[in-house]
């Protein structure tokens, strides 16, 4: 016995010491629309604990107008998160919540936070116009002139930019893929709209240790995990130019050995009875041990998938939408991407018969 006790006393600091925490907070992303007089409803955030032992973290808020509770915890908890718009003049406002677990991997993490606020509903006093900026890039994250790119990142053909109208310059996602340490990462910022060439660069924060911001591209090899917000400052060539100032995110993880996406069953054959009647099935979306943040798209409108979006394992319903097709055999694909990890993306093809 005493024995036993002696090498439990000596197990137990290694067995402490391999309690990790993991932060992870969702969604990334709050938008408010402030209207009419009307307040807008608290929204709310999740925290939770996908690691090992305790975690412990607080949440704060970037500025006055925005609200949080709870400020702290322990464990999984729901955030609510308000605006003050009588803090507010008119117009497009953008801040964050942080959330920071010292002892936890993946921390901090903020919360964007997006208000916009019609005339109607702001105080009614004199607002100065801000005064004007001179854009002048920073040493380690060189400014550039690049054209317009598509989602995959490539510049589009003449034809293509002749026909899209131009539109309001913006930014498509304020949340950037994750980056794997120690593995290369490239992601393009993905620009919308007005004039290009444009320029972009780094105007408040840094990026993660490894990654610099050129020609519109985030790239290197990222060597510290934890999540990492920035602003950028995005001018277009017309005349006069047009400009945008955003805040963005972009989170470093660590894969474990083990990890990669698996999706099962690796494809779908289905024969409907009858045209009247939808078909089903099912596709499990795994990770190995680490749990990871997946989205599924299909390139046919007949293939409806609930939900578009999950935390693995989960399971990913598919729905043949029979009413729409005619009688024969049709083909799709099903895409499931799960950022950072191998294997990814995950393309499912599917095949449906439909009786005449």
């Amino acid at each position: 016995m005493k024995g036993a006790w002696l090498i439990s006393m000596l197990l137990w600091p290694a067995v402490a010491a391999a309690q990790v925490p993991v932060l992870h907070v969702s969604p990334p992303r709050l938008a408010f629309t402030v209207s009419g007089g009307m307040p807008a409803p608290a929204q709310q955030a999740r925290v939770r604990n996908l690691g090992s032992g305790t975690l412990r973290w607080s949440a704060r808020a970037s500025d006055a107008w925005i609200r949080v509770s709870p400020a702290s915890g322990s464990e999984a908890a729901v955030l609510s998160v308000g605006v003050d718009a009588t803090r507010l003049a008119p117009g497009r406002h953008e801040g964050r919540v942080t959330v920071d677990a010292p002892d936890a991997d993946d921390a901090p993490f903020s919360i964007a936070v997006i208000v916009d606020v019609t005339a109607s509903t702001a105080p009614a006093r004199a607002t100065p116009p801000a005064p004007a900026q001179v854009a002048q890039p920073p040493a380690e994250s060189p400014a550039g002139t690049f054209p317009a790119r598509s989602a995959g990142g490539r510049a589009p053909s003449a034809s293509q930019t002749a026909a899209e109208a131009p539109g309001r310059l913006r930014i498509g996602r304020t949340i950037m893929p994750p980056a794997t340490r120690n593995l290369p990462y490239a992601q393009a910022i993905p620009i919308a709209g007005g004039t290009p060439p444009y320029t972009l660069r780094l105007a408040e924060g840094r990026l993660p240790a490894g990654l610099v911001l050129a020609n519109g591209t985030i790239s290197g090899t990222a060597r510290v995990q934890g999540y990492y917000p920035f602003v950028v400052t995005l001018t277009d060539a017309a005349s006069p130019p047009a400009s945008l100032t955003q805040s963005m995110g972009l989170r470093v993880i660590i894969l474990q050995p083990d990890t990669a996406l698996v999706v099962s069953p690796p494809s779908i054959s289905l024969r409907l009875s009858t045209r009247s009647r939808d078909g089903r099935a099912a596709l499990a979306i795994g990770s190995g041990r680490q749990r990871l943040e997946w989205t599924a798209a299909a390139d046919v409108a007949w293939l409806r998938l609930t939900p578009a979006a999950g935390l693995s394992p989960s399971e990913l319903g598919v729905t043949v939408a029979a009413g729409q097709l005619a009688p024969g055999t049709h083909v799709g694909t099903i895409t499931v991407t799960m950022e950072g990890a191998p294997n990814s993306p995950a393309r499912v093809p599917v095949q449906v018969t439909v009786p005449r």
